[in-house]
């Protein structure tokens, strides 16, 4: 798990290369629909998969203005979602053969939808009976849980989202390129920061790994990647981990915690903006006062009611969100590292679910 997190910059750096160069059009995306003519999106998913879509949503909403809607693979294969032959279906699968998700896909074609996949694998069966899609270049991955291809499939649809806003033409052509500048940069950010939270990231592993429950939480874009984090948890460390969103967590489910059940609070700035960062800040404040739980805070300015906090620096809403979903994967390696569990081949599970 942690060669794969190490390789994931230069995954991150082919697949940028092969996509996009500043003050040029975005190349190597061949959509079965106009992108001015498509009615909404769905992207249909599972586990990690799922979670990248969510945070990413965040973004091709805002860039491109389009409605994104992402749901369970499993799900959508087995209702009756109501969509037209307008709506562009993206199957999201690492890959590309998740019993689930070609599920999906067979109910979008059942519905006229036209399907942009986006995999791992260009030899896959999705990719195959897609109109077209894209691939993350992520490479072979050697561990379970996705660390990597997860990155790269969240990189793949902030690439889609600068695509179709540069077709649709809803963002300034000097605010496009300010956020390729900045994809750009992340491959090299995120190999610097590959060394320089481990002390930080060592103690919160240390102060969590003895408990059986774990709840993450994050407003906007990071209360998805809570969702992802408390995933690779429960793969790695089979402790019980939950994410939520921030706001939600105050409607009830704060009861459930004690002095055995710390909380990771993310506490960054995102690309949805400061409104959410100084809501987490006011949620997770509240929670330590009224709950005492031990409290692992990430975010850019220290605060004095964490027992761990990383300090991410000052980062901008795109850089933000992939440097903290690096320490984040860190922390769950780092945490199963310490309890001696399996990280490559954690127990159930495989690396393709393939049986529905």
């Amino acid at each position: 798990m942690l060669n794969d997190i190490k390789q994931t910059p230069a995954s991150l750096k082919a697949l940028l290369e092969t996509h996009i160069s500043l003050n040029k059009v975005v190349k190597g995306i061949n959509l079965p629909l106009n992108p001015n003519d498509i009615g909404q999106i769905y992207v249909i998913a599972s586990g990690s998969s799922r979670n990248a879509a969510n945070i990413a949503k965040y973004f091709i909403e805002k860039v491109a203005k389009l409605s994104v809607i992402v749901d369970f693979a499993g799900e959508f294969a087995h209702r009756s979602p109501v969509v037209s032959s307008n709506d562009l279906l993206i199957p999201l699968s690492q890959s590309g053969e998740t019993a689930d998700v070609l599920a999906a896909l067979n109910k979008g074609r059942e519905l006229s939808m036209q399907v942009f996949s986006i995999t791992n694998n260009l030899d896959s069966t999705i990719h195959k009976l897609s109109d077209s899609g894209m691939v993350v270049q992520a490479g072979a991955e050697e561990s379970i849980p996705a660390t990597k291809s997860f990155t790269c499939q969240l990189m793949s649809l902030y690439v889609l989202g600068i695509y179709l806003a540069e077709m649709r033409k809803t963002l300034p052509v000097e605010e496009i390129e300010f956020l390729k500048r900045n994809l750009l940069g992340i491959p090299a950010l995120i190999y610097e920061n590959i060394e320089t939270f481990s002390e930080k990231i060592n103690a919160a592993a240390d102060k969590v790994k003895d408990f059986k429950n774990l709840a993450v939480l994050g407003r906007g874009q990071n209360w998805a990647l809570a969702e992802e984090f408390a995933l690779k948890v429960q793969e790695t460390s089979y402790i019980n981990a939950f994410g939520w969103a921030a706001g939600e967590f105050m409607h009830g489910h704060l009861a459930v915690l004690d002095e055995n059940f710390p909380v990771v609070s993310l506490l960054t700035k995102t690309f949805d903006g400061s409104e959410n960062y100084d809501l987490a800040i006011k949620n997770t404040k509240e929670i330590k006062t009224k709950r005492t739980p031990i409290l692992i805070a990430i975010g850019h300015n220290s605060v004095d009611f964490a027992d761990v906090f990383v300090n991410i620096g000052e980062q901008n809403g795109i850089t933000t969100l992939f440097s903290t979903a690096l320490i984040l994967q860190l922390l769950a390696f780092k945490i199963a590292d310490l309890l001696d569990k399996d990280v490559s081949k954690p127990r159930s599970l495989n690396k393709t679910v393939l049986n529905e």
